[in-house]
């Protein structure tokens, strides 16, 4: 029994070395600086903070745009055993070299599935790890969404081994996988893996029905809904709250009808953002075919270098010019770190396996490719994206289609390993392999040169660039210089198709080698195994690489306060707000690491706090001080001549509440939206009419009347008030789920609160002094957490239930 295990043991080692040596550096405590991790490490603060004191997760934070709930961000789930599972998956080795680790394990348990040699196995693994998308997306911090990606092939593990029969095993495989498939927490991904699991499972189901095999069907089915409904329900109260809170964000229905607003899900143009070029689909072949990140570096020898020098500009600054070049001459806007490229032998295999391959789930996989590439290309194909976007169901819920690229590259894959399995089984000869072989290349070649001229090099921003350099050096020496970028772009396409070309040859060659006898299977799988790493990893690390490390303290830099910051900690009453005009505060978090911010950085925003920032927070390029006024503004972080940073103090916040004089009531979003053009938020409040019989009573204006904050925490605000009249207090906290998810009393009894001025709480104060309370308690929290418990467990027997089985069966 042992024995059968070293070879799977040396495997799973053999991955843990290879991601060590990629990434080497954190073996030495290094680490990458991820601007998605920094972003979350600063929206996080809080929470974490008052978790560590309290013990409680806040599941509300007042960190970022001027609050939300913190679902998204940070929180505990006790009773979610899978949770506790993936976190201590993600803390094996290193955490760089961990999670390329477990993209390898993934594939590697998807491949014992498939019934794949274990070499060819550990080929496909370290190809499905290596693809240059998810090198990128873990450089830039997307762990979640690699997390995601890792585990998605062992998903499909389990379901195959239910569809072969293996009843329990699958689904206790499936079970296990989809549930720390949740656990990442990328739900995109998560998503785009369900249309492969859906189109496999057609499949399947044409199959057993052709064969009139239902019992079989029914069986298969029955296991997976068992599985699926144990996996979900471990993280009932993840998906629960992810559930409710998304109804109100961006991705949620908007009340409002003016200016550009998606009546629901997101707005097209914003979705549809990053586009794949329909011809750019060639990156999975060849990695520069449309010139690698939006920024990249040239040498001396470059053309460019050289027309730099020829316009008299000093050599040494010519250098550094071209270590900076717009190289990217794609589609993608606003633009891309690099290229989703799944390697020249893994496509060489791919296609080579749709001549050798007898199975008709081929042109399964070859329709996978082929649909997923048009999702990828978004906006520039909108015939179908648009009507995808439309009608399918949640499809208009992301953002981002070339992320399901990812997914076309695990499809490459799995066809790459079938090929190389079909070649070994069959045991097929030169003969058998002589037209497929060159079919298969001749096709290739074709295709890349075909690309190379039919491309005119250009890019949509070299208008810019000439601009740019035209104030230094005039027109003239500009133009030559951009017709020199031109030229490059086209040589570093050329040297990347004779690139993958040698790679392609390269692999045909170890097959003859292995066909003809002279090479035995355990060569020509080591031999295929180094070339697809090598292939890969030299691309990825033209992205991602040992210059990306820095040391921990140089990392931690990044949450170095800065003077303004340091400035305004000096208050000491935390309780309000700051706007970092220095920059764009709508899509940066590092101030939420000190302080509570109107601006962040996050996927979801709340819709209401979204629209306010488009419709009223900034107006003629400027501030709307009523609107930062209300939200309780005390500093604005600005920057001096010097660049440096300066917090400068606003004595126009209104503070955490405040009485108004008047109320008025309005019809709709569009009218509350209109009605802050011009308003006074101290004297005036507008509230939706449907609020209206909350604010029924004698409302008289007392001028002595005060409200203040006398105890804060992130989901539960206590004030007292003192009023000789009935008033209607505005609070400067944003209005979610009001009286469902925030909950509203008043000397401890429960007393309904309303909205105003579109994000604002509010409430009916009665006369004399009160105890107000706002607390933050959720359904979704308390029911979902004790369903995870009852989940848990019965995921614990099914697995166990499963083990007992198989062991008694291979006894």
């Amino acid at each position: 029994m042992f024995k059968k295990l070293i070879p799977h043991l040396i495997a799973i080692v053999g991955f843990a070395v290879l991601a060590a040596i990629y990434a080497s550096p954190a073996l030495s405590g290094k680490t990458v600086e991820m601007n998605d991790v920094t972003q979350s490490t600063a929206a996080a603060k809080e929470v974490f903070d008052f978790h560590k004191q309290t013990g409680e997760w806040a599941w509300w934070t007042n960190s970022m745009f001027g609050g939300m709930p913190s679902f998204m961000i940070a929180g505990g789930y006790p009773n979610s055993w899978t949770s506790a599972l993936g976190a201590t998956l993600t803390k094996i080795l290193p955490n760089i070299i961990n999670i390329i680790f477990l993209m390898m394990f993934g594939f590697y348990i998807f491949t014992r599935a498939l019934k794949i040699d274990i070499w060819i196995g550990a080929l496909g693994s370290v190809a499905y790890a290596f693809g240059t998308y998810n090198l990128l997306y873990l450089e830039a911090g997307h762990v979640s969404k690699i997390l995601a990606l890792a585990y998605a092939p062992a998903v499909l593990a389990g379901i195959v081994w239910v569809f072969r029969r293996k009843y329990l095993l699958g689904g206790a495989v499936m079970a296990l996988f989809f549930a720390l498939e949740l656990y990442a927490n990328h739900l995109q991904i998560t998503y785009y893996l369900a249309f492969v699991i859906g189109i496999y499972l057609l499949f399947q189901s044409y199959v057993f029905v052709k064969h009139s095999d239902f019992s079989h069907l029914l069986k298969s089915y029955g296991i997976l809904a068992v599985a699926g409904i144990i996996a979900l329900g471990t993280h009932s109260m993840r998906l629960w709250n992810n559930y409710e809170y998304s109804k109100e964000t961006i991705r949620g229905k908007s009340e409002l009808t003016m200016g550009n607003v998606a009546a629901d899900g997101l707005e097209k143009d914003y979705a549809f953002s990053y586009s794949y070029g329909i011809d750019e689909i060639m990156t999975l072949l060849v990695p520069y075919f449309r010139g690698g990140g939006s920024v990249g570096s040239l040498d001396q020898n470059s053309a460019t270098y050289k027309a730099m020098v020829s316009a008299q500009v000093d050599p040494e600054m010519a250098k550094q010019f071209v270590g900076q070049l717009p190289l990217y001459f794609g589609s993608m806007s606003p633009g891309t770190s690099g290229p989703a490229y799944s390697g020249a032998i893994i496509c060489f295999l791919f296609l080579l396996g749709l001549f050798i391959i007898r199975d008709n789930f081929k042109w399964v996989l070859l329709g996978m490719v082929v649909f997923f590439s048009m999702l990828s290309w978004g906006g520039n194909f909108p015939s179908f994206n648009y009507f995808m976007f439309d009608y399918f169901p949640m499809y208009n819920k992301f953002r981002v289609v070339s992320m399901i690229l990812t997914l076309v590259h695990l499809v490459l894959v799995w066809g790459a390993i079938w090929a190389i399995q079909e070649i070994i089984d069959r045991k097929m000869t030169f003969a058998d392999m002589r037209k497929p072989l060159m079919y298969s290349i001749g096709f290739l070649v074709v295709v890349m040169f075909l690309g190379y001229f039919a491309s005119d090099y250009s890019s949509v921003n070299d208008a810019k660039f000439k601009e740019s350099i035209a104030g230094a050096l005039g027109n003239e020496q500009a133009n030559a210089i951009a017709n020199s970028l031109v030229a490059d772009r086209s040589s570093l396409v050329f040297t990347d198709i004779i690139r993958s070309l040698v790679f392609i040859l390269l692999a045909g060659l170890a097959i003859w080698l292995f066909i003809t006898n002279k090479v035995k299977t355990t060569i020509f799988s080591a031999i295929l195994v180094g070339l697809v790493a090598i292939d890969l990893i030299l691309v990825d690390k033209r992205y991602f690489n040992n210059a990306d490390f820095k040391t921990k303290s140089q990392a931690a830099e990044v949450f170095t306060p800065s003077a303004a910051n340091e400035q305004i900690l000096q208050d000491k009453d935390p309780n309000f707000r700051v706007v970092n005009i220095a920059t764009d505060f709508w899509a940066d978090a590092r101030d939420s690491y000190f302080h509570k911010s109107i601006g962040g950085y996050h996927g979801a925003k709340l819709k209401r706090i979204n629209e306010l920032h488009t419709h009223q927070m900034i107006k003629n390029n400027s501030l709307n001080f009523a609107i930062m006024n209300m939200l309780n503004t005390k500093y604005f972080i600005t920057a001096t001549k010097e660049n440096n940073l300066v917090a400068q103090q606003n004595v126009g916040a209104l503070g955490n509440a405040w009485f108004v004089g008047a109320v008025k009531t309005v019809k709709n979003a569009d009218e509350e939206m209109k009605s802050m053009d011009n308003f006074n938020p101290k004297q005036t409040a507008f509230v939706d009419v449907r609020y209206a019989d909350l604010m029924k009573g004698n409302l008289k204006q007392d001028t002595t009347a005060t409200i203040r904050l006398t105890d804060y925490k992130p989901n539960h605000l206590t004030y007292e008030s003192d009023s000789k009249t009935e008033q209607v207090a505005v609070f400067s906290e944003i209005y979610y789920r009001g009286n469902e998810d925030w909950k509203s009393f008043v000397d401890g009894k429960e007393t309904p609160h309303f909205r105003a001025n579109y994000v604002l709480r509010a409430m009916t104060l009665p006369v004399g002094k009160h105890k107000i309370e706002f607390k933050f308690a959720p359904r979704s929290v308390i029911v979902g957490n004790k369903i995870d418990l009852f989940a848990s467990i019965a995921l614990v027997l099914f697995i166990g239930v499963a083990v007992f089985f198989e062991w008694r069966r291979k006894s």
